[in-house]
């Protein structure tokens, strides 16, 4: 007699927050632990960054393996100049199994419109 045991495939729902700057920076503030993620190319990075962000970037040989080995259980935070690399890391995290995300959908250009602080590299 085969007896087959089926397992139950803890399937984690991610959570992707699309944000402008202001939710951005309000959820950064109301939460710990999070992690800010740049993905922004070092010639990008000379505008400046978020404070205490991160950087990855998204066209660097090493941007899918920092991603993979990132813990999934955090919260991040994530941009790039103007949303459409976010975005996509956003879906890539998903697919990864990340649980919370937040993604700046005007990017760095839309914070730094809105006067946000800045930290000068």
């Amino acid at each position: 007699m085969v007896l087959w045991v089926g397992v139950a495939n803890a399937q984690v729902q991610t959570r992707i927050f699309n944000v402008d700057s202001e939710h951005f920076k309000k959820a950064m503030d109301s939460l710990s632990g999070e992690i800010i993620i740049d993905l922004r190319t070092p010639d990008e990075l000379k505008e400046g960054k978020i404070a205490g962000a991160a950087v990855i970037d998204f066209f660097g040989a090493n941007f899918e393996p920092a991603i993979k080995g990132l813990d999934k259980s955090k919260t991040y935070f994530l941009y790039c100049a103007g949303g459409g690399r976010s975005s996509e890391t956003a879906e890539l995290m998903k697919e990864l199994g990340f649980n919370t995300i937040y993604n700046l959908e005007e990017g760095f250009n839309g914070w730094k419109k809105k006067g946000l602080p800045v930290e000068k590299r």
